[in-house]
């Protein structure tokens, strides 16, 4: 199992992020100061890159937005991309179809041509 790399990228007082990268993906995740809800979790964490057998401190990141507003998010991003997806993939299928017509007709064409010279031959060699 490949660990995940976790670095910080910009660590301003306005806008701090943290960069997530995969071996095929990277995220950037925006973080902030808890709230003074009563809810104040304090991530002490080390993580360790086996590539390159780094250790890396994060302490005090709260994520920006709610479980909830994430997974709402998600779910909207998805669907999204699943609309995409699918009106990509009907674009393709009717250029397809298209092109698949157009050799369609060109092959009634040719036989229909064919059908003519044959029948032309042997009209002439019974004449």
């Amino acid at each position: 199992m490949k660990l995940i790399n976790i670095k910080e990228i910009k660590k301003t007082r306005y806008n701090p992020t943290i960069e997530v990268e995969t071996e095929s993906h990277c995220i950037v995740i925006p973080v902030s100061k808890p709230e003074k809800s009563g809810f104040e979790e304090e991530t002490k964490s080390r993580i360790s890159d086996s590539s390159s057998n780094s250790l890396l401190y994060n302490t005090n990141i709260a994520p920006l937005y709610s479980e909830e507003e994430v997974n709402a998010r998600i779910k909207e991003a998805t669907d999204n991309l699943h609309q995409e997806f699918i009106k990509s993939t009907e674009e393709t299928l009717k250029t397809i179809k298209q092109q698949k017509d157009i050799e369609c007709n060109q092959i009634k064409i040719d036989m229909n041509n064919r059908a003519k010279n044959l029948f032309e031959i042997i009209l002439k060699k019974y004449i």
